[in-house]
Order: C-alpha cells, then structure tokens, then sequence
C-alpha cells in the first residue's frame, strides 16, 4: 500500500501543479506592467534587444515597473532605487547613462504631480551615423491591451546632453 501512494504521488505533483503553475504564470502576466515598443530602429521591433530582455536583465526598466500611475514624486523615488539626474522639476524625473558608446534614459512624467507616464529609451552607438534606438512605454494591466504604434501620440523622450551622463552601476542606491 505505501509503494502505491508514493508511486501515485509524485505522479499527482507532476501533473497537477504543472497546470496550476501554467495558470498562474498566465494571469501573473496580465497583471503585471509592461513594456510597449513604441519607437524602434525597424517598424515594431527593436534588433538588438528585446522587451522581455530588457524586463528580465534592466533594473531601471524593472524599477519603473514597480511605479504605478498617481504616484507622487517622492513615492516614485522611493520606488527607483538610482538617485535621478535631478531633482522633480518641470513635471518629471529622469534617469540616464553613458557608457561605451549605448544610451540609456528612462523617464517619468506627472501631472499634477501625479505619476502618468513611464518610458524607458536605449541606444546603441549612441549619436553616431549608425545609431539605432528604440523607446518603450510602460502599460499597466487595466489600461488594456491597446496597442501603440510608431507616431502615436506617445511623445519621445528628449535625450539629455552626453556631457552629463551618469555611468551605469555610479548611480548610488536609495
């Protein structure tokens, strides 16, 4: 009896939490932020990186996920964990960095004091003849499945001057 059970349990777990965790992965996706390409070097898509890598491996980009549309300025610093370039002004805060020739910025805007919009932009061979850019738009589960595309009415983000960049891993943590 007992060779029984514990041949029909591990049996049991293969089976069941399988399904369980495929429904769970499926819903942990709606629920979460996530990235929108919104400009890239070619229409609707970004060649030398990917929405999912840059969700899994970017820090900033996972940072700026854990910032949630209404969020004051100092909620949204408390949630970035790099210092911004500079403090709250002029509606928004932004973060960048230089370094090898690639070109990070990732930048949220507010209203009213108010988080609204969260973008995150990377350039390799930043402004070189052969630059090529891309620039996400976090979306938040209940803004919906619409799309945005190339040209919308998504602004870009206005790239700070080189010659006050911060060198990625120098932002000091909060």
């Amino acid at each position: 009896m007992r060779k029984a059970i514990f041949l029909i349990l591990p049996i049991a777990l293969i089976l069941f939490p399988n399904q369980r965790t495929q429904a769970q992965q499926v819903e942990s996706t709606f629920d979460r932020p996530y990235l929108v390409l919104v400009k890239g070097d070619t229409p609707n898509s970004c060649s030398f990186t990917s929405r999912d890598v840059l969700e899994q491996t970017a820090d900033i980009v996972q940072d700026l996920q854990f910032v949630r549309p209404g969020d004051s300025p100092e909620q949204v610093r408390y949630e970035v964990r790099f210092a911004p370039d500079q403090p709250y002004a002029r509606n928004g805060l932004q973060w960048t960095a230089l370094a090898g020739g690639n070109y990070t910025q990732a930048v949220v805007n507010f209203r009213e004091n108010r988080a609204q919009e969260r973008t995150f932009t990377m350039a390799i061979n930043y402004n070189q003849p052969n630059q090529k850019l891309c620039q996400w738009v976090v979306r938040d589960p209940q803004q919906g499945t619409q799309s945005v595309s190339p040209g919308s009415s998504v602004s870009p983000a206005s790239p700070v001057s080189p010659a006050s960049p911060v060198s990625p891993g120098s932002s000091p943590r909060q």
